[in-house]
């Protein structure tokens, strides 16, 4: 039986990682675009994936000068974008070897 590495980070670390002020983070956390375990910002910690969440919403607020709301739903599009494409890509490839036969 293999055994999953879960990586989890304290607030210190993740602010750490990409560069980001507390703020930004209770921000980001506040609108739902990471979610660490934990209740408090003291308590919380966040999985191997929240250090690139944040740092692209970041980047996203800063260069879109967008309010926290417009990053979250932002995110969330360009997140159903790629699933939709990833999709696509796969239907393509089920349909070019249907035509083959």
């Amino acid at each position: 039986m293999s055994r999953t590495l879960v990586v989890q980070l304290d607030m210190q670390t993740l602010c750490r990682e990409p560069d980001l002020p507390a703020d930004y983070v209770i921000e980001i956390v506040e609108h739902g675009i990471v979610e660490p375990s934990g209740k408090t910002p003291e308590e919380w910690l966040f999985d191997d994936q929240a250090p690139v969440l944040a740092k692209r919403a970041a980047k996203l607020q800063r260069e879109l000068e967008l309010e926290w709301e417009g990053v979250a739903l932002a995110l969330q599009l360009l997140d159903e974008v790629q699933q939709l494409r990833s999709e696509n890509s796969m239907l393509r490839q089920r349909l070019g070897r249907f035509l083959k036969g």
